[in-house]
């Protein structure tokens, strides 16, 4: 059996760190691809879409802290992050509260004082249970609140 001596060589930190990225890397580049049949379930290569990013967004507010339809509507949104996150809300709270969605009017309370907001997440879970594609539930609400600011 043969010993092999190594030679301890002081590297600077950012040497060392960059070696360890480049081995990684090339690690990550030489391994198969995701969507492999020897790639565990869980890494699963999957495109990324509207609905997933939905399900990553932050959680609505508790509908047990409203009443009436305002709670309906929450429960919608808590329910349905995905279709929520797909409309747009035609109340202005894009522009006063900088919400990219109708799923944001649920974040928060903004959700329990609009009635346009209320609607739209109501009509949106109906037409949703009738079987309405997402392109024919964002037409039915941009026909029925657009009004002149149609987008």
């Amino acid at each position: 059996m043969r010993l092999v001596m190594i030679r301890k060589i002081k590297l600077p930190a950012a040497v060392v760190a960059g070696a360890l990225l480049i081995a990684s890397v090339s690690a990550i580049a030489g391994s198969p691809p995701a969507d492999s049949a020897s790639a565990p379930g869980c890494c699963a290569a999957r495109p990324a879409s509207e609905t997933e990013a939905a399900a990553n967004l932050r959680k609505t507010l508790n509908p047990m802290q409203f009443t009436g339809e305002v709670r309906e509507a929450y429960k919608v949104a808590q329910e349905n992050p995905d279709l929520l996150a797909q409309l747009h809300c035609y109340c202005g709270c894009d522009r006063t509260n900088g919400h990219k969605n109708l799923l944001d009017c649920y974040r928060d309370h903004h959700g329990a004082s609009c009635a346009i907001c209320t609607s739209e997440a109501l009509e949106a879970k109906k037409l949703f249970d009738q079987g309405a594609s997402i392109e024919t539930i964002q037409a039915a609400l941009r026909a029925r609140y657009a009004g002149n600011n149609s987008k």
